[in-house]
């Protein structure tokens, strides 16, 4: 039971997370909104479960203003070319089978006209669990309600609507979306063992379909709205015709696969009008802290390793952050040298399986987290192809000062490719933060790999004589580095999409590329070109790295710079440094404050710092929490601002 509940909590804390600020606005042509229910009952005893009362006035509110419910047939159509969708387009959707669908919701909207979906899971029918809000529907009471004009069943899997082991710690996780852990043999299922396990749900629940109700499902909605891009190609190759996910805001007929739904809670009805009208006031502000997990490890003791864990995790709940920044690596020494991971992976030794865990305890207190990751700075065991596979510097024969792999090498494109499927297989992120080791100096790359490459792109070797004598070629061969790196991330961010098909990226960016554009030259990165290919930047905000004498003044004017390019402040993420690494001594804590009132004063809506340590608690918790609270902040301009999800 408590498993179960922890598993409701671990799921619908992504769901309820999800951005509100991006629902505002109208339908466009061919877009429909989804409303998805759970249990309706005279007295509901849980925020998931909507009164009959509420229920009927929000069906009346829908036929008063302009809404037109809308069949799966009508949206199959539309998207054929076979007519247009109604003005105002929404389907009504019910979750689990529930008795009040039969017994009274079909009733209230075969009164309206409405047609509505309801999404059955054949072992809940069959074998329901004791925690439900109310009865399930038999078979025979879906084969009843299944004959109805103005309904449609359709497949909520046949008992993959539960948590499995996931880790070694014991953690469960959507069955859909996870390698599962077999505690007995100390093993992780493999992607080929996946693959079967999917199939065969999909098999067992077809055939319950044709054996109860005398057709198969053309539509699935996936269990807590996990699923990966393998289960998604399983069920296209089936026949399915729509794929229902819990990301919010407007569904569209041009992407079946990846239907938005938006769910309707047990909450005032001006909060179900916000919805329906995806008119939300509260606008989406990060507030997050990046944090090492080399800080909480103990080596020599697993529980004094999760007992760290919890006072770290007490120390974000007290913070009120909604993001974490979560390395997920292992790099003791601080030199970028990454030689151990803290997940199960087939390139680098695993130090502990603590990184699912860790991802697991901080995202059911109602926290994101986004995997820190390096892109390039993997030091990779034995040491035998270093050679070809590593950053050369302009002599040719010496590795850069900064060991990275190549971006130009196929071979390291593919290790850490399998690196990052290996951590979006084994954990619930939300999204990744590439580390600031993708760059390339001016100096850089001399690796056989690079110089095929320029041999390819300009005809011609890479001469060091040619490119310093012609501005114009190390221009263009600053601007063909900066584009493999965006590509070389782009494919790591395909291998996450995997088993993460909706998780978000953000990128570390350097200051001085911002603020002043010929940089580009020094690190092979442009900050229009993040902007245009990754959720967030993430802007490296570090007035002691950058010798500046005057940060006031310089936060304000970066904040001005980052207004010029269209939509950059919603998508920039300022973090500020909270230790002076070259004093060797910790920003004091009134000083970080400043600065980040200067950010957020200047028009700054994402703030962020790095390092954190809850032993030394530096930041002073009591001091930083002014700032970093997303429930108690009161600068932000815009008013009425919430943590996301706390108003659904």
């Amino acid at each position: 039971m408590f498993r179960v509940l922890i598993m409701v909590i671990l799921i619908l804390s992504g769901v309820l997370n999800s951005t509100s600020s991006a629902l505002a606005g109208k339908m466009k042509k061919g877009e429909f909104l989804v409303l998805v229910y759970h249990g309706i009952v005279e007295k509901p005893k849980d925020k998931f479960t909507v009164s009959k009362k509420e229920f009927v006035k929000q069906m009346e509110y829908l036929k008063t203003h302009g809404f037109n419910p809308v069949s799966i047939d009508g949206i199959l159509k539309a998207g054929r070319g076979e007519g247009e969708l109604p003005s105002k387009p929404v389907l009504l959707a019910f979750d689990d089978g529930y008795l009040s669908y039969k017994e009274f919701i079909v009733p209230v909207l075969e009164e309206f006209g409405y047609p509505s979906v309801v999404a059955i899971s054949a072992t809940i029918v069959e074998t329901p669990p004791k925690a439900l809000p109310e009865p399930t529907m038999s078979w025979e009471e879906i084969r009843e309600v299944a004959s109805k004009r103005l309904v449609e069943v359709v497949s909520h899997s046949y008992g993959m609507h539960r948590g499995i082991q996931y880790n070694s710690v014991g953690n469960t996780g959507p069955a859909f979306s996870l390698l599962a852990y077999d505690p007995v043999t100390r093993t992780y299922e493999t992607e080929k063992e996946y693959t079967k396990r999917v199939e065969d749900d999909f098999e067992r629940q077809e055939d319950a379909f044709m054996r109860h109700l005398g057709f198969k499902p053309r539509a699935i909605v996936w269990p807590y709205g996990e699923y990966t891009a393998t289960s998604r190609q399983i069920a296209v190759r089936r026949g399915y015709k729509l794929c229902f996910t819990s990301e919010e805001g407007y569904a569209d007929i041009d992407s079946p696969y990846e239907t938005r739904r938006n769910f309707v809670l047990n909450t005032p009805m001006d909060e179900f009008i916000e919805m329906v009208n995806q008119s939300s006031k509260y606008q989406y502000f990060m507030r997050a802290v990046q944090v090492d997990l080399d800080l909480i490890y103990d080596p020599d003791s697993y529980e004094k390793t999760d007992w760290n864990l919890g006072r770290l995790i007490d120390r974000l709940v007290a913070m009120k952050v909604n993001v974490v920044f979560l390395q997920a690596f292992s790099d003791p020494d601080g030199d970028g040298n990454v030689k151990s991971v803290y997940f199960p992976n087939r390139v680098l030794p695993m130090k502990a399986d603590l990184f699912s865990h860790a991802v697991h305890q901080i995202r059911i207190r109602d926290m994101e987290v986004y995997a820190w990751m390096p892109v390039l700075s993997i030091a990779l065991p034995g040491g035998k192809l270093n050679k070809e596979l590593y950053v050369m510097s302009r002599s040719g024969d010496k590795k850069s000062w900064y060991k990275r792999l190549s971006p130009f090498s196929g071979m390291a494109k593919e290790t850490m490719r399998r690196l990052y499927e290996d951590l979006a297989a084994h954990s619930l992120i939300h999204g990744v933060l590439f580390q600031d080791d993708a760059y390339l100096t001016d100096y850089e790359d001399y690796s056989p790999a690079a110089l095929a490459e320029y041999r390819k792109r300009f005809g011609t070797d890479l001469r060091d004589e040619n490119i310093d004598e012609d501005p114009e070629l190390m221009k263009q061969w600053t601007r063909y580095k900066t584009g493999v790196l965006v590509d070389f991330t782009k494919s790591l961010m395909e291998s996450v999409r995997k088993y993460r098909p909706n998780v978000k990226f953000a990128r570390n960016i350097y200051a001085s590329v911002v603020t002043n554009p010929e940089s580009e030259l020094w690190f092979a990165q442009d900050y229009s070109l993040f902007l245009g290919n990754y959720d967030y930047v993430v802007l490296m905000t570090y007035p002691e790295m950058e010798r500046v004498r005057k940060p006031s003044v310089w936060l304000e004017k970066l904040v001005e710079v980052t207004k010029k390019e269209r939509n950059a402040l919603k998508k920039t993420v300022f973090k500020l440094q909270s230790y002076d690494w070259r004093k060797k001594t910790w920003i004091d804590d009134g000083k970080l404050i400043n600065r980040i009132r200067d950010l957020t004063a200047a028009g700054g809506i994402h703030i962020a710092y790095y390092p954190d340590n809850l032993w030394k608690d530096r930041p002073a918790l009591r001091v930083i929490r002014l700032e970093m609270s997303t429930q108690d902040y009161p600068f932000f301009p815009t008013k009425g601002m919430k943590r996301k999800g706390d108003n659904k």
